[in-house]
């Protein structure tokens, strides 16, 4: 078939379906999603479904004609229907038996994509859809659109033309495919390809296309007050274009990009308004073609319990459309506490209780679960008669609290003794009247009481993210497509919306689909077996784990990072069978890295290593389908295309030198008022500076290249399409321009710990760039009022602070940051000197946490942190100490006592001077002359960080302070006699106070 035929039999196919034809929209566009077929007609109440073919432009996909699958400017295939239709899957499938793909042949995935475009103020969840690997289609159930929350919700479904004509052509690239019977797509497009990727990249006017896009913006502003709302889109539409074209050409920043979208967006959002403001006042002409409303299904009645006695085993099965893959096991622990929760409150006991789960269902088995609880009846005592009743016999707040309680109505006191009510009564208990009542417990029947929660039970499951479908109410993760509830072999009716429980589950989509009969729950698994569902996911990973050992011992290879991926392949397929393919083993010249990464990230491979080490050019395919060679063929095609663009931006950036790179970074805004990302470069390279001396075998010359060259490959081609790996590519750039092996590895390791798991830096020089880069982005955020809320940190500063903190303390760092976030904050743009101190509160707050790791109580933290610095490590060593002297209770404790005394009598006094010839008594002599001894001492111990020591100097001061307050009075009627005892209690808080806070302790 080729592409004009696809393009005829899919407009075929979705007329036959009711769907409007619409010509593709004449306007430059980066989706079909900006059709106004599809932005403007999903919002509002009134009904409509559309099909139509949208050119689509994407400046920064271009490759020049080199991808085989990847192009700047590519056809999709829109389709809208809305409302959702409950068979959307079954009609997208049928669509694709439609042009010729044998859905038997190949294995089709739903593949979890929450879709968004930030510009349209759009947002959706659903799938991508894959065929063997290739992703074919995007399938996402619209939630909002303009900022305007949707209902009746539409299903948008996206082909990718070109990728489903060469599975149906077998192709490997686009070029070749045939656009009819005379010439291919390459013949038609590949000049334009190469053309439109030079303009894009290299020739596109900057400065003509910030003035389109200010030019476009007020333009759209204007005809939105002028009560034009689809000129106004289209203006929105060009706007979103001019956008598209300053990305490519690379002088869009991190922070610019997300102003410039958020003022498309904020016209998008007026120019929804106005529509659905302009079909209002038309009366929603389409309404007279909404379909009549279902009437709701019949729920069967319930069944009379044939007995309260005995126990039988439940099952409660969720089918939906397929979960993400995260949801599933997520799913299976709300489901459980939930069951749990239900029959607890119930009452209603059970032998054991397991859930299953696989991207189709979620599913609980209790067994052994009582059919009921009897009726019982039991006496409550409530306040006594005075408390309850007021001297007039009415009900007190008390007696009407206590009633409320048992849900009966007020009553008075002369109603009660009359006994109006058989279950009120006065009674006696310890010679006291009491207001006494008997409450009834109703007997359950546990398939009643299950029909009237499991639906509630369902809708209240917690996840990340949930959806709402057609013209429907309810939410879930994705739409629901049955229920099975039965307790033994009874149905328990269960109804949510149009779905009704039964005891019919549903088979393998594509091994054995159809309804499934359960005869009874103790056959569930083994029945959905036989329709080739593994239910268990421990039965899934067991498979795949078996399989993927059993082909890397055949070929001696071993896979890598396997934890990670199986946890989400094992909910990625229901019947998993593993597949061994490969790769032109002329990729691995490519960086490992980005091979693992397109692997692993993009297409859920298994890559394979050998026993060196080294990464092999074959991997392993877990498949949810019977395993071909047709299939084979196509995970190989589709990763031969990706590992071909990974290649080329490789190759295409190893021509560039870091420093090249650098420049480029001269043109990249940073964060609003901070400058560009070069400025920030040269900020962390000064503070690289600083902080080399501090860190224990750093080069400073090493350390500050490092710096300078840190944020280089962030403006590399490979990283804006694979930003996960920033860092990893300015080692691999560095390395490969001859850089000092100590700087590449510290431009990979400044951005560690990327996650509160995650590695530290562990070079030298690794350890300078790091702490430079978070320190600079800490006061730049704090000095620029990008600070975090309680809610929300979109720069990641607590992750960032958190860092900073495990790297100091795991490397035993002595690093005074006051001077440094000075340094740091005099080399800023704008000023902010507050924003010092609130830098180091954040970090002690955050530290807080750490220490807490190392088993430090609290309250010792607190009371150390009260007399530490800003120094982190030394704040560390003083917590521990004290964590150690409080060992010692009786010693500590004692300490504690006569410190607190000697605070509380000097409070309020203004500081004194001891005067020796004033000190007449013993006791006062001794404490004197203990604290002529301890204070040079107890200096020298705080100068070499020896905190033990100290704790040791002030508890030997303990005895003669004791001894001072037991034989003296410190008030003494003589003044000067007075105020030199308080001196003496000054002189030792003030010592204690260099170490702690006494008063944040908790003994």
């Amino acid at each position: 078939m080729d592409f004009q035929q696809l393009i005829e039999r899919l407009c075929s196919y979705w007329a036959q379906q009711g769907c409007t034809i619409h010509l593709p929209y004449d306007l430059e566009m980066g989706a079909g999603t900006f059709h106004p077929a599809t932005f403007l007609r999903c919002l509002g109440p009134e009904p409509y479904r559309t099909a139509f073919v949208q050119p689509s432009r994407r400046p920064t996909d271009g490759r020049y004609g080199q991808n085989p699958n990847r192009v700047g400017r590519f056809y999709q295939f829109q389709v809208l229907l809305k409302p959702s239709p409950p068979n959307a899957q079954e009609l997208y499938l049928q669509s694709l038996r439609a042009v010729g793909l044998d859905l038997d042949a190949h294995d089709i995935r739903f593949v979890h994509d929450d879709w968004e475009s930030p510009t349209l103020g759009a947002w959706g969840l659903g799938w991508e859809v894959w065929c063997d690997g290739m992703e074919i289609s995007q399938y996402t159930y619209f939630q909002a659109a303009g900022g305007v929350s949707l209902k009746p919700v539409s299903v948008e479904l996206t082909y990718g033309l070109e990728r489903l004509a060469m599975y149906l052509q077998g192709a490997d690239r686009f070029f070749d495919m045939s656009w009819n019977r005379e010439v291919t797509y390459g013949d038609v497009y590949h000049r334009s390809e190469v053309e439109w990727s030079r303009y894009n990249f290299e020739e596109a006017d900057v400065t003509m296309w910030r003035r389109h896009f200010e030019d476009y913006e007020r333009e759209a502003k204007r005809l939105v007050t002028l009560g034009l709302p689809l000129p106004a889109h289209d203006f929105v539409t060009k706007a979103s274009h001019a956008f598209n074209m300053l990305d490519a050409r690379g002088v869009i920043s991190v922070a610019e990009r997300a102003n410039t979208i958020a003022r498309v967006r904020a016209l998008a959002c007026l120019v929804a308004e106005g529509y659905l403001e302009s079909r209002k006042q038309l009366g929603y002409p389409l309404l007279r073609h909404s379909a009549p409303v279902a009437p709701r299904p019949q729920l069967a009645a319930l069944p009379e319990p044939k007995s309260l006695e005995g126990r039988e085993t439940l099952l409660f099965e969720i089918g939906s459309e397929e979960l993400p893959a995260t949801f599933v096991p997520i799913g299976m622990r709300e489901l459980e506490a939930a069951m749990r929760r239900l029959l607890a409150e119930a009452d209603l006991p059970f032998e054991t209780l397991h859930c299953y789960g696989t991207a189709r269902r979620l599913a609980v088995l209790v067994r052994g679960l009582v059919a009921g609880r009897t009726g019982s009846s039991s006496e409550r005592r409530g306040p006594p008669l005075a408390a309850a009743f007021d001297a007039a016999g009415q009900l007190t707040p008390v007696g009407a609290g206590f009633l409320k309680s048992l849900g009966k109505p007020a009553v008075n006191l002369e109603a009660v003794r009359a006994g109006l009510d058989a279950d009120l009564w006065v009674g006696s208990h310890k010679e006291r009247e009491y207001l006494m009542a008997r409450v009834q417990t109703p007997p359950i029947a546990t398939v009643n009481y299950l029909a009237e929660q499991l639906g509630q039970a369902v809708l209240k499951l917690n996840f990340p993210k949930t959806m709402r479908w057609g013209d429907g109410e309810i939410s879930y993760p994705r739409p629901l497509r049955w229920l099975v509830a039965l307790y033994g072999d009874t149905v328990i009716p269960v109804q949510l919306e149009q779905l009704v429980s039964g005891r019919t589950s549903e088979g393998h989509p594509q091994r054995k689909p159809g309804p499934v009969e359960i005869s009874h729950p103790e056959q569930y698994v083994e029945t959905l077996r036989t329709a080739e569902v593994m239910v268990s996911p421990d039965e899934r990973r067991a498979v795949i784990e078996r399989q993927l050992a059993d082909i890397c011992q055949k070929q001696n290879l071993v896979p890598h990072g396997l934890e990670r991926l199986l946890n989400e392949v094992v909910h990625l397929t229901e019947w998993p069978e593993c597949i061994l393919a490969q790769f032109d083993s002329r990729f691995l010249e490519a960086p490992k890295e980005v091979l693992i990464s397109e692997m692993v990230e993009h297409q859920r491979y298994f890559p394979l290593l050998k026993p060196s080490g080294a990464l092999d050019n074959r991997f392993v395919v877990a498949c949810n389908h019977r395993p071909t060679e047709l299939m084979r063929a196509g995970y190989e095609r589709v990763l031969m295309a990706r590992l071909s663009d990974g290649l080329f931006l490789y190759n295409q950036d190893l021509k560039t030198p870091l420093d090249q790179f650098n420049e480029r970074l001269k043109t990249v805004d940073h964060l609003r008022g901070l400058g560009t990302l070069y400025d920030k470069v040269e900020r962390v390279t000064g503070l690289a500076g600083q902080l080399s001396p501090l860190i224990p075998g750093a080069s400073q010359a090493l350390a500050e290249r490092a710096a300078h060259l840190c944020k280089a490959d962030l403006v590399s081609e490979m990283v804006k399409e694979f930003p996960a790996l920033q860092g990893a590519m300015g080692r691999i750039y560095a390395l490969a321009h001859n850089e000092p092996a100590q700087v590449a590895h510290a431009i990979e390791e400044h951005y560690l710990p990327r996650s509160e798991e995650d590695r530290l830096p562990a070079t030298p020089e690794g350890i300078v760039v790091s702490l430079a880069d978070k320190l600079d982005n800490l006061i730049s955020c704090f000095a620029g009022g990008l600070k975090p809320t309680s809610s929300s940190d979109p720069y990641a500063l607590r992750r960032q602070a958190l860092g900073l903190i495990r790297i100091i303390l795991s490397q035993r760092l002595r690093i005074p940051l006051r001077p440094l976030l000075l340094a740091a904050h005099n080399r800023l743009p704008v000023k902010n000197p507050e924003a010092i101190n609130e830098v180091i509160q954040f970090l002690l707050q955050r530290a807080r946490t750490v220490f807490q790791e190392f088993t430090c109580r609290p309250d010792t933290i607190e009371a150390a942190l009260a007399a530490a610095g800003d120094d982190l490590y030394d704040a560390l060593q003083r917590i521990e100490a004290l964590q150690r002297f409080r060992s010692d209770e009786a010693r500590c404790s004692a300490l504690y006592e006569v410190v607190r005394r000697a605070t509380g009598q000097a409070t309020g006094f203004s500081p004194q001077t001891v005067q020796p010839a004033l000190l007449t008594e013993p006791a006062e002599k001794a404490l004197y002359t203990a604290l002529t001894r301890t204070v040079p001492l107890f200096t020298t111990a705080l100068q070499q960080s020896n905190y033990d020591g100290a704790y040791q100097l002030l508890a030997d001061l303990q005895p003669p302070l004791a001894a001072l307050f037991e034989r003296l009075l410190i008030l003494h009627d003589d003044a000067a006699i007075r105020h030199n005892r308080i001196a003496l209690l000054q002189a030792v808080t003030a010592l204690c106070n260099q170490l702690l806070d006494f008063d944040q302790l908790k003994m």
